[in-house]
């Protein structure tokens, strides 16, 4: 009686699917952690968790890749930018803040590339917030110099 060799195509298809999905899963529970670290930052206010935090998130970002995932990436980058924001706030340092800055910037592109303008839209409002945090206001023209 012969047996039949296994599909290797086949096998390697299906291990492929489970990867994906664990990634996924891997992914939301970094996501999930974040979320509650920066809950417990919150009642605490201590802004260690919140370091915890970002480092999740990136995490997050390794399994929510944008071309398999692009809202959800989108959505962690603003929830990387919106954490060190907070974290920069609480801790007054600059640094952070820059990267926040950098962050929205980011995140700000990735709401273009899906042309999401609502996203968008609350990211401009959110940078534009960090940048004044920083220092750099926008620089008006006056009206007598624009006509």
């Amino acid at each position: 009686m012969a047996r039949h060799k296994p599909d290797n195509r086949r096998e390697l298809a299906d291990l492929q699917i489970k990867l994906k999905n664990t990634d996924r899963e891997l992914g939301q529970l970094n996501w999930d952690l974040a979320r509650e670290l920066i809950t417990l930052a919150g009642e605490t206010k201590d802004p260690g968790p919140l370091i915890q935090a970002v480092e999740a998130l990136s995490s997050a970002t390794r399994y929510y890749s944008f071309e398999d995932a692009p809202r959800e990436h989108a959505l962690i980058q603003k929830a990387i930018a919106d954490t060190l924001l907070t974290l920069g706030q609480s801790t007054g340092d600059r640094d952070t803040l820059t990267t926040a800055r950098d962050a929205y910037r980011g995140a700000i592109t990735l709401a273009s590339l899906l042309s999401d303008d609502e996203l968008r839209e609350s990211l401009r409002i959110s940078y534009k917030a960090t940048l004044d945090l920083i220092g750099h206001r926008s620089k008006t023209p006056s009206l007598f110099r624009v006509a």
